[in-house]
């Protein structure tokens, strides 16, 4: 077994390196620069913390993107990279108390 293959982690960001530092820095912004009401997804905590329940609770990650797929296939207008790694993100930090 090759010991030196590191695990993906997956992203909605793009991996395009032109883009990436503006990514990024859209991603920081909505994660610590913009309040709740300018920020392009708005989180019902009671929604996801019984959602999650209700799914078992057996893969974090693949709930974070499954919430986040589903919230911006009902929210399109609102739908960019960043808003879905956002968005990814904050559920993931609630859930797992970090």
């Amino acid at each position: 077994m090759n010991k030196n293959l590191s695990t993906q982690i997956s992203s909605f960001l793009v991996d395009d390196t032109l883009n990436l530092d503006y990514s990024i820095f859209r991603l920081n912004l909505y994660l610590n620069g913009l309040g709740d009401a300018y920020k392009p997804y708005k989180i019902d905590y009671h929604t996801v913390l019984t959602s999650y329940y209700l799914w078992g609770g057996k893969n974090l990650e693949e709930f974070c993107q499954d919430q986040t797929v589903s919230y911006f296939l009902m929210n399109p207008m609102n739908d960019s990279p960043e808003a879905r790694e956002a968005l990814s993100l904050e559920i993931r930090e609630f859930l797992s108390g970090k």
